[in-house]
């Protein structure tokens, strides 16, 4: 490989979020969705050059951004979006909750997926609309859309439906059919859905492609946000940027003037930063694909060894959703953390107890120590 996947960075001492979580120093943090690579100098370049300039002031978003992201998707998806459909966030969270203050009114509800990640669940309350889940299926490890169970959720106050795809934690790639069904549920009852596309990009299995929901159809073009970006990608999560494609000008424009005086200004290095990633980071972003397939095999293959855990995925990302149901564990977490030394999402966090989200975006070494220690603490088990 060219780029290197392997070294050990430390990170303790730039306050990392993911290495500042456990008191104990032993515990290897594979909790939060941030990968241990370094960017490439392909990204860190031209942000040396932006630091030198030396001023650091209000920066309007690039229209050269803009155009890249476009050029990308068409290249990528065969999707032919406008530039004027795209409004630039500080991230994928920040869109969410806007989201939910602009496709509903107070008192109206938003359908939610379960499990998911938390800020979902998170969104609703913070903009004070309501929300229902919909609980997704465990399908020998593939998390699949209940699609009778979604439209009997649907009442004429649930005016807005999130879909995650890529899902997070699942890791499920939903195809064009799955998507398909759950577009026409939604048509029929005039739903607006907002999918986050985040993680996109991470495609795992080379018989899978990623299926940008709007691009289905007229009703999906008109009746959707969608949030894509370069954070999880290219390992830019300390520099949060999103897009949020809009295609529906009276949708945009809501969501537009509901940004304003709340949502802040972005972080002029940001832009930077992902111009270069979407640029020039092509190659590193092949070959992270390449490592984090050997990494999901090497973790399958070590807790699948495990009795009473089950891992098949994820489809895309770097973020594994083990079962531990058979392991009768009512806090499979805790276990990982305070026994193995292996710090992870507990489930719950994600809405479904008797599982564990683990990071495995991470060098070799470092994963393969963490499947040794959890594979000793469960034969130690009494």
């Amino acid at each position: 490989m060219k780029y290197d996947f392997d070294s050990i960075v430390e990170r303790k001492h730039t306050h990392s979020t993911k290495w500042l979580k456990f008191s104990d120093p032993n515990i290897i943090p594979m909790w939060i969705a941030d990968m241990d690579f370094a960017c490439p100098k392909e990204i860190t370049d031209p942000m040396r050059e932006r630091v030198d300039q030396g001023i650091f002031g209000y920066t309007d978003t690039p229209d050269e951004l803009t155009q890249i992201l476009k050029d990308r998707i068409k290249l990528r998806s065969g999707w032919d979006i406008e530039e004027e459909w795209v409004v630039w966030v500080p991230g994928a969270v920040v869109a969410l909750n806007l989201a939910c203050k602009t496709a509903l009114a107070p008192g109206e509800i938003v359908v939610t997926p379960s499990p998911i990640y938390a800020p979902f669940d998170d969104a609703s309350e913070n903009m004070a609309r309501g929300m229902v889940k919909n609980f997704l299926i465990d399908n020998n490890g593939r998390m699949e859309l209940d699609f009778d169970a979604t439209e009997e959720l649907l009442s004429k106050d649930t005016k807005m439906l999130f879909f995650c795809n890529p899902h997070n934690p699942g890791g499920t790639v939903f195809n064009k059919k799955e998507i398909t069904t759950l577009v026409e549920i939604c048509k029929r009852h005039n739903i607006t859905i907002c999918s986050d596309e985040i993680h996109c990009d991470l495609i795992l299995q080379d018989d899978l492609e990623h299926f940008h929901l709007a691009s289905l159809n007229e009703y999906a073009k008109q009746n959707s946000i969608t949030i894509l970006g370069p954070c999880k990608t290219f390992n830019l999560a300390g520099f949060p940027l999103a897009a949020s494609i809009i295609p529906n000008k009276e949708l945009r424009e809501d969501f537009i003037q509901n940004t304003k005086g709340i949502v802040s200004h972005i972080d002029n290095l940001a832009f930077v930063a992902s111009s270069a990633a979407y640029k020039y980071a092509g190659e590193w972003h092949k070959e992270l694909i390449e490592y984090l397939q050997e990494n999901k095999k090497i973790l399958i293959e070590g807790l699948n060894k495990i009795d009473g855990l089950s891992l098949s995925g994820p489809e895309a990302g770097f973020l594994a959703w083990v079962d531990c149901r058979e392991t009768g564990l009512d806090t499979p977490g805790d276990f990982f953390i305070n026994h193995a030394g292996v710090g992870v999402y507990d489930g719950s966090w994600f809405g479904r107890e008797g599982y564990i989200r683990l990071n495995f975006g991470c060098p070799r070494s470092v994963l393969e120590e963490s499947i040794e220690r959890i594979q000793k603490a469960f034969s130690q088990r009494n």
